[in-house]
């Protein structure tokens, strides 16, 4: 095997793992959003406001 094909063999696997990757990651997104109940959580108001943005608990006013 010459060493261009054996390149054109490595890339290949290399963008073959990544769209497996990329599944894999699309179907985990999907299985939490559902886990949520189809809510959309913005990742700024994780960093904002803890995990009472994610439980969709309002933040305001709330002494625990």
């Amino acid at each position: 095997m010459s060493k261009e094909m054996m390149a054109v063999v490595v890339f290949g696997c290399i963008a073959a793992v990544a769209i497996v990757m990329l599944v894999i990651e699309r179907r985990g997104i999907a299985a939490r959003k559902a886990a949520r109940g189809g809510r959309e959580i913005d990742v700024s108001d994780l960093i904002a406001f803890g995990s009472a943005a994610g439980e969709g608990n309002s933040t305001r006013g709330r002494h625990d």
